[in-house]
């Protein structure tokens, strides 16, 4: 049941961020009393949380809390401990410790903390809401993320495996500005294979290092057109072959000279030493 409990609240998680991707967290989520007093007649328990809650400086975090909501029930067992640095918990408590689960409130600072603790260190299902309302949940182990996860912002939203608090592995990263990555992560960084589908219509799909398309790879603009070779630093820079969309083919050495005016100009230096500018209208 508890489990269950927190899937719902995760996807209710998903939601909001979907719906209102493109709007301030401030500008959504508004406090006002009424909603205020709803939560606080959930359970007669709950109204220890949001004393705790109401001490918050950042009033639109607070709100934003109350409107996802805890990710685990909260029982008559919960006890409020009031630490050194400031920050309060509000959970189950064995001999002093944080043991089961439990919210961590930083007042001051404006984050809170849904987890599971065994011996004062996070493990289990976690959530963090950050003060300027971005979110990261994740499974931990130790006192670290490790396992599956996200991280969502007003402009993107990160999915994938974290090791020891670092993204690594498979993931993706949707944009709020239309653009999406498909691929390898390792350092918290997009690095090793990866698809990129750009705002434009334009894809991209080969090597990415250190969040940069660089390596071998193929660029596919929003006319079918195309170019397969080298890339260095986020830039076509190399050997390969220029395809138009008519079929007309071109090889040699390319270098990406410029994006200026929403036009992407590419240098080309033909097998037989000749060369020839190509021009891509491009909106990134």
């Amino acid at each position: 049941m508890q489990n269950q409990q927190k899937l719902t609240r995760v996807e209710n998680v998903n939601n909001i961020f979907s719906k209102n991707s493109n709007q301030d967290v401030d500008k959504h989520y508004l406090m006002n009393d009424e909603n205020s007093q709803q939560f606080a007649n959930r359970r007669s328990t709950d109204i220890r949380l949001l004393e705790t809650l109401n001490k918050m400086q950042q009033k639109q975090i607070r709100q934003l809390y109350l409107d996802i909501g805890p990710i685990y029930d909260i029982d008559e067992q919960y006890e409020t401990q009031n630490l050194e640095d400031g920050s309060c918990y509000f959970g189950h408590l064995e001999n002093e410790q944080k043991s089961g689960t439990g919210i961590m409130v930083w007042s001051d600072v404006g984050n809170i903390l849904d987890g599971f603790w065994v011996n004062n260190e996070l493990n289990g299902f976690c959530r963090m809401i950050y003060s300027n309302g971005d979110i990261f949940q994740c499974n931990f182990k130790f006192g670290k993320a490790n396992g599956f996860g996200s991280f969502q912002s007003k402009v993107k939203v990160v999915k994938g495996f974290w090791t020891n608090n670092v993204l690594n592995g498979e993931g993706q990263e949707i944009r709020s500005d239309g653009q999406k990555y498909f691929g390898q992560f390792k350092d918290g960084q997009k690095n090793g294979k990866g698809i990129i589908f750009y705002k434009d219509g334009c894809k991209y799909e080969g090597e990415i290092s250190r969040n940069k398309i660089s390596g071998r790879g193929i660029l596919v603009w929003n006319d079918s057109s195309y170019y397969e070779g080298e890339f260095r630093n986020g830039i076509i820079n190399g050997s390969g072959v220029y395809v138009s969309g008519n079929g007309k083919s071109l090889s040699g050495y390319f270098e990406e000279i410029s994006i200026k005016d929403r036009i992407q100009r590419i240098q080309c230096i033909n097998n037989n030493g000749s060369e020839k500018l190509i021009e891509k209208i491009r909106q990134l």
